[in-house]
């Protein structure tokens, strides 16, 4: 009990506001209270993923669900309190064929009522209730806010955030990452995460190229030349990570790229790890003698993996450059293109609007283009959560045009012909069954044209991302 008390006094309890907000964006400097909570001197000071009162990562796990379980009980309506059958009820429920049932038994309906010791209130077996005291107790006060989520699965083991998430401060404290910064979006009071953490020291210099960087006319966003630019961007190296009370099965993080002059954040650039709920997910003794990796020892492979990614910015930056749409010869434009990749109409409509501006020729984007006009389109139109799963998704689709551009287009194309009616519409080869992510399958398909389009460098490339991108900053 000594050793409880020591740690329920070692940080400030929660403020009430968070327990009580539905959905929210927390930011963080440092691990904990002992450690600076300054912000890299080169993040500049207007960007939205900064704080003027950040909190520490501590302190944002704590904001999480103390998630625990919870009993879960279902009300059988036809049994009154007194333990009483309601058999007019029961005669009367549609399609329920009383006779028959009497007549199979040999027994009345008022006799089977007798002797039946069914229970008002059942005890749910096949659901998990996953509850929060701390909300369960703001509700009792008369609160409106949600202490409980609900999965269905009698396997599922509740991971909880905070036994989870706070080994993270010893894997890297270990590595000597202390100066970490982030934010953590959540919904639902707390039942669906995603947070990021970044690693400034896992810091990273991509040289500018030689060359001015020509401008871009589209609706006055101009991309930064040489004398407007410092003469390297910066790149620092983090992870996400995620769960879903909801309906998910595992906790997940995988390796992502920060662009501290930008505050971009590029997804999926490395393996995806995920944690199943089930045994003792966050006992480290219990994972051993299970031929599992205890949870800190997740974190830190975690940790040790972002270095190895930092390269795969210039080689997705190739390769996105490498290719080009011809939507002259494509039998669908490139609005139809984006919503073959799931994008929602509205966003697909102004992310095609932008990056036909900025092609040269306006009917030959890249792939480069075509994933940065849907970031910006994102930008400016999603009035959503940056939690929310819809969110999540359309961020993928911009990071697979990065990491398998050749593959993505295929997709697109195999999700057209698969609409089409006119079998002389269709874009594959009929011998053609699988995706290939090679550059050289695709010369031989129509409509496609590889180096052949727009002849920055992809390190000025890199700058025009950045430059576009530091400008809707500015203008949001």
């Amino acid at each position: 009990m000594a050793e409880q008390t020591s740690q329920k006094n070692d940080s400030p309890a929660v403020p009430i506001a968070d327990l009580l907000k539905q959905e929210s964006v927390l930011r963080f400097a440092g691990l904990t209270e002992h450690d600076s909570q300054d912000y890299p001197n080169e993040l500049e000071s207007n960007l939205w993923c900064r704080s003027s009162t950040p909190r520490t990562f501590k302190d944002v796990v704590k904001a999480l669900p103390a998630a625990s379980s919870g009993e879960l009980w279902a009300t059988n309506e036809f049994i009154g309190t007194s333990g009483d059958v309601d058999i007019d009820a029961i005669r009367s429920v549609e399609g329920l064929d009383i006779e028959a049932l009497e007549r199979g038994t040999g027994s009345a309906l008022e006799t089977i009522a007798q002797q039946s010791a069914a229970e008002p209130v059942v005890e749910v077996q096949d659901h998990q209730d996953i509850v929060d005291e701390r909300r369960k107790a703001l509700h009792a006060l008369g609160y409106d806010v949600k202490f409980r989520w609900q999965i269905a699965s009698d396997s599922y083991t509740i991971i909880n955030p905070q036994e989870a998430y706070l080994p993270i401060i010893s894997a890297l404290q270990q590595r000597g990452e202390d100066d970490v910064f982030g934010w953590a979006s959540y919904r639902d009071w707390g039942g669906l995460l995603k947070m990021v953490v970044i690693c400034p020291s896992l810091r990273r210099i991509v040289s500018a190229g030689e060359e001015d960087l020509e401008e871009l006319d589209g609706d006055g966003l101009t991309a930064a030349t040489l004398e407007d630019e410092a003469p390297e961007t910066v790149v620092y190296g983090g992870f996400q990570t995620g769960y879903d009370f909801r309906g998910t099965q595992t906790l997940w993080a995988r390796p992502i790229l920060f662009f501290p002059a930008s505050g971009t954040v590029l997804p999926d650039t490395g393996k995806r790890y995920t944690r199943r709920h089930y045994g003792k997910a966050t006992d480290a003794a219990h994972e051993r003698a299970n031929n599992r990796t205890p949870i800190n020892d997740w974190w830190r492979s975690i940790y040790d993996d972002i270095d190895t990614r930092m390269v795969t910015v210039e080689t997705a930056i190739q390769r996105s450059r490498a290719i080009a749409y011809d939507f002259d010869e494509l039998p669908f434009s490139l609005q139809e293109c984006y919503t073959y990749w799931g994008i929602a109409k509205k966003y697909a409509e102004r992310a095609a609007n932008r990056a036909q501006t900025i092609a040269r020729p306006t009917t030959r984007p890249t792939v480069f283009n075509i994933q940065l006009s849907l970031l910006i389109a994102l930008l400016e139109e999603y009035n959503g959560s940056m939690a929310s799963n819809s969110y999540q998704e359309y961020i993928e689709v911009a990071g697979e045009l990065y990491r398998t551009p050749s593959m993505m287009i295929q997709l697109a194309m195999q999700e057209h012909d698969r609409q089409t009616t006119d079998s002389t519409d269709r874009v594959l080869p009929e011998d053609q069954q699988t995706l290939s992510d090679s550059l050289e399958d695709l010369i031989d398909l129509p409509g496609i044209s590889v180096d052949s389009e727009v002849d920055l460098s992809n390190k000025q490339a890199q700058r025009v991302q950045h430059g576009v991108q530091r400008q809707l900053d500015h203008l949001g």
